[in-house]
């Protein structure tokens, strides 16, 4: 029986430590997996770290960008407000000095120094009819006839030069003048 016990002991001897060497396997396997867990979490936390910082920095650039493009937004309304004003300010200019919207400004120009001559000669018509320089007044009278168009010479309701009251006048000069010539 003491050779019995002895095979059986060393049979159960070896038994042992494999056991013994599995639990401290099984101890390290788990110790790894946890420590292969815990530095996922942490290599997941720093990434997660990384993206709120990343999202924080696109939301603050993004925040400006709309600030940038409100305050572009509000001066070009600005501008309009002001082109718009200015436009208005010019047909009224055009509209009290007489001149078409369709007009250029040059043209506009030419325009407002060809009525200003023709006022001029149309003051030293009537300074001539005053004064019964009937000869002059023949002269001047000519004159309108020679330097502007027919045209020219309506009332600016009919696209001439005159207003209302001063193709009266030339009128009244141009019969004047027919009655002393005849």
């Amino acid at each position: 029986m003491d050779e019995q016990k002895k095979t059986a002991q060393p049979e159960q001897q070896p038994e042992h430590p494999e056991k013994k060497l599995s639990r401290k396997t099984l101890t390290f396997y788990i110790v790894g997996l946890f420590s292969v867990a815990i530095a996922l979490i942490l290599i997941s936390y720093v990434a997660q770290s990384r993206a709120d910082k990343q999202l924080e920095n696109l939301s603050t650039k993004l925040s400006e960008q709309q600030t940038v493009a409100q305050g572009a937004t509000q001066k070009m309304e600005d501008l309009q407000k002001q082109l718009d004003d200015m436009s208005a300010e010019i047909a009224a200019a055009k509209q009290s000095l007489g001149v078409d919207a369709k007009d250029s400004l040059a043209e506009s120009v030419q325009k407002l120094r060809s009525r200003e001559q023709l006022l001029e000669l149309l003051v030293s018509a009537e300074e001539a009819a005053r004064a019964d320089d009937w000869e002059r007044l023949s002269l001047l009278l000519d004159g309108f006839v020679d330097a502007w168009s027919a045209d020219d010479l309506k009332p600016a309701a009919q696209g001439g030069l005159f207003d209302e009251q001063d193709y009266l006048a030339y009128q009244n000069l141009v019969k004047l003048n027919s009655e002393k010539n005849r």
